[in-house]
């Protein structure tokens, strides 16, 4: 036993007070743009219609159904349940504004467990200053709720790999199951979870392993297929779906996450989208994923099967009996941030692979609100990339122009949003399709 703190935990536990401070103002920034945004009431589009509809027939005949009186079919339920519980649109700019605050939180805590503690400090405030969530979240749409979701299944399926813990494994597949039923992307994120953690894990994990992470896999896929067979089979509602329409279009979707993805993190005009080829959008996004690819950080021994040794500051795990590993393998940061890279990846790859056959997710407006879920993800391994023996004045101006190029156009966006027309208070089923449109992410 040690009987005094390695310098590792005394210097996190003096950082804990600051972190708490960072968190609480970007608490408070995100609260304040959120309300300014949404003071004169959430908007809608055509999407919304259908959510505030199927909504009320729930409300009304306890069945979810289409505005031409047919079954509810085209997105997953489990958004229009919750239009439902809460009863009006109060109630969904609260639901809004708590999954929103919730999901900061998360990342906030994730940011601290996958992150070298002084990058971690910055994640609060890179998150209160992103556009997406103050985009998404002045509309009624799922997107907000997503967002949290997919922010606890992470942290639930961190603190499963680090513990194989059976409570932890319970959250992680519960909040798995419900992905797929707020946002189809939910299938995508989850694929790409399975892939990294097929391809990292498996082959070191003993036989229960195997079949706890098959299981867990299974059941978090298995209701989004329900729901999707469902929809096309058992309502047989019309295809959505046409004959492909070339490469073409899958560079034009690359090039449009670029952009947007690029946004995030440098100051670029609307007019930069159409200002260069497709093919250069889409190599910036291959670009990107190829400088966040995490790499392992530490190959010291860790785990049930390694020697024992003092731990890591930043990849130190407990140890770990149901997924033991072998010498210089570790269930925790490392392997997290490979599947936080492989579900980016696996959604923007499938994504725009789906706009060839569909209308639907094409063009900037889609891509920024299909990427949405994904800005979390992109800021913390942008951090986890950040190069460690850059010169410390270099990465402090970079950081702060950083937050100031994402502070301008946060604002910018704000003061759009606000003036975008909203909902009647006692709009349902809301608005005619295309009644209203989005220009804010057009700035």
């Amino acid at each position: 036993m040690f009987t005094a703190p390695f310098p590792a935990r005394a210097a996190r536990r003096q950082s804990r007070p600051l972190i708490g401070w960072l968190v609480a103002v970007g608490v408070l920034v995100q609260l304040a743009l959120f309300s300014y945004t949404t003071a004169s009431g959430l908007a809608g589009t055509s999407d919304s219609r259908l959510y505030l509809h199927a909504a009320q027939t729930l409300r009304a005949t306890g069945q979810l159904l289409q505005p031409d009186g047919t079954p509810y079919r085209y997105w997953p339920p489990l958004y229009p349940l919750l239009l439902a519980a809460v009863g009006s649109l109060a109630g969904v700019r609260l639901l809004h504004g708590a999954a929103l605050l919730g999901s900061l939180l998360l990342w906030s805590w994730l940011g601290r467990q996958l992150l070298p503690r002084r990058r971690a400090l910055l994640l609060p405030l890179l998150l209160a200053l992103g556009t997406p969530g103050l985009l998404v979240g002045k509309f009624v749409w799922a997107e907000c709720v997503f967002i949290m979701l997919v922010a606890a299944y992470l942290a639930a399926l961190l603190q499963w790999l680090r513990t194989a813990r059976g409570e932890w494994a319970a959250l992680a597949t519960a909040a798995g199951v419900l992905l797929p039923l707020q946002r189809t992307l939910g299938l995508f994120l989850l694929a790409g979870v399975g892939v990294a953690l097929l391809l990292g894990a498996w082959r070191h994990l003993a036989a229960r392993g195997h079949w706890l992470l098959l299981l867990h896999l299974l059941l978090s896929g298995l209701s989004g297929l329900i729901w999707q067979t469902y929809a096309l089979l058992v309502v047989a509602a019309p295809s959505r779906y046409h004959p492909p329409r070339g490469w073409g279009q899958l560079l034009s979707s690359a090039a449009d996450y670029g952009f947007v993805l690029g946004r995030w993190l440098v100051p670029l005009p609307a007019s930069a989208r159409a200002g260069l080829p497709d093919a250069l959008w889409a190599a910036a996004l291959l670009g990107l994923f190829a400088v966040l690819w995490p790499r392992w950080r530490s190959r010291r021994p860790v785990g049930a099967l390694a020697l024992p040794g003092p731990p890591s500051p930043h990849d130190a795990v407990a140890a770990n009996t149901a997924f033991p590993v072998p010498p210089g393998l570790g269930f925790g940061p490392p392997l997290m941030r490979k599947v936080l890279w492989a579900a980016t990846v696996a959604l923007v790859a499938l994504v725009a692979g789906l706009t060839v056959f569909a209308q639907s997710a094409a063009g900037v407006h889609d891509a920024e609100r299909y990427a949405s879920v994904l800005y979390g993800p992109v800021v913390l391994l942008v951090l986890a990339a950040w190069p460690a023996r850059a010169p410390r004045w270099l990465g402090a101006g970079l950081l702060g122009l950083w937050l100031l190029g994402l502070a301008f156009r946060t604002g910018h966006v704000a003061l759009d949003l606000r003036r975008v027309p909203p909902l009647a208070a006692a709009s349902l089923p809301g608005p005619e399709p295309h009644g209203q449109g989005i220009r804010a992410a057009e700035q």
